[in-house]
């Protein structure tokens, strides 16, 4: 009788103790770093940002949270659903009153494209904001993961990343071993600037299987002249410009018919969305390149 009530004690304690384990509350808060390396946390998926440059707005739509981006800054233009978003300003810049009247949850701020007067002012107005600065393709692949995770777009952000991965192992896998190539990126003409190998466009050099001829300068957008580009004698330029249309200044460098992208008509345009934003259509305007690359070592 003794080890009956003894061993019905312990399947009693032992069914307590599940219930009590199934009643404890579960950790659903969300944790992220964003790419100033600054942890977030959220109790709940977050529903209203504000994104302050494009590239974010794209990868929120890809993830599937278009819904939940309720302001957007200038040329936040892909996918077509991004042009009825609300404007808070631009590059030039932000609209604070916009913003806060907003009343976002969250915003999603670029260090190269937004001032930092502005942002500590929205700080200051108790605004979160989340840094996104991809230099590497895996930043990419990272702000997908990490869009997904604060909007409950978990699901989406998985077969979003999926693809991305895929494109970017073929393209590697295609050209990363090529023989090398010396590229000169141009960002604009006036002043003449580029960009140096922190960047994720060298990043997309480099995959190409070419060499980015400032990459080792230490600004991420340093002015150059014309007699050290001379001097470096590029195989391959490539520009992007602002619009659709090819920059007439591109082609100005058909004045200097010593170098060898003169010579061998290696002069690539690129459209500034495939090429200057770090989303999934990035990789678009990184085939692009490599394609051209190609050509040059034909």
């Amino acid at each position: 009788m003794f080890r009956f009530r003894h061993r019905f004690m312990f399947l009693a304690l032992g069914i307590m103790f599940s219930v009590n384990s199934l009643s404890l509350p579960q950790d659903s808060t969300i944790k992220v770093t964003d790419d100033d390396g600054i942890e977030h946390r959220f109790d709940q998926p977050v529903m209203r940002i504000v994104s302050l440059m494009p590239h974010a707005t794209e990868l929120l739509f890809e993830v599937g949270a278009g819904d939940q981006v309720v302001g957007a800054v200038k040329y936040s233009d892909y996918p077509e659903a991004a042009k009825s978003i609300p404007r808070v300003g631009g590059y030039s810049a932000l609209n604070i009153e916009a913003i806060v009247a907003l009343e976002p949850d969250l915003l999603i701020a670029w260090p190269e494209g937004n001032r930092n007067r502005e942002l500590e002012r929205l700080k200051a107005l108790g605004l979160p904001i989340l840094v996104s600065d991809p230099r590497e393709f895996k930043d990419i692949a990272n702000a997908l993961a990490v869009y997904g995770k604060i909007t409950g777009k978990d699901k989406e952000a998985r077969v979003a990343l999926d693809g991305f991965n895929k494109k970017l192992k073929y393209l590697r896998d295609t050209y990363s071993k090529q023989k090398e190539v010396s590229v000169f990126y141009q960002v604009w003409n006036s002043p003449l600037m580029t960009q140096n190998g922190n960047t994720f466009i060298s990043r997309a050099i480099e995959l190409c299987g070419g060499n980015n001829i400032f990459s080792e300068l230490p600004m991420t957008n340093p002015q150059v002249s014309i007699e050290s580009i001379l001097v470096q004698n590029p195989q391959v330029i490539v520009a992007s410009g602002m619009g659709q249309a090819r920059p007439e200044w591109l082609d100005d460098w058909r004045q200097y018919t010593t170098l060898q992208a003169v010579q061998k008509n290696h002069l690539f345009h690129i459209l500034p969305e495939l090429f200057q934003r770090p989303t999934s259509r990035f990789l678009i305007g990184t085939e692009q390149l490599c394609q051209a690359m190609e050509q040059s070592r034909n």
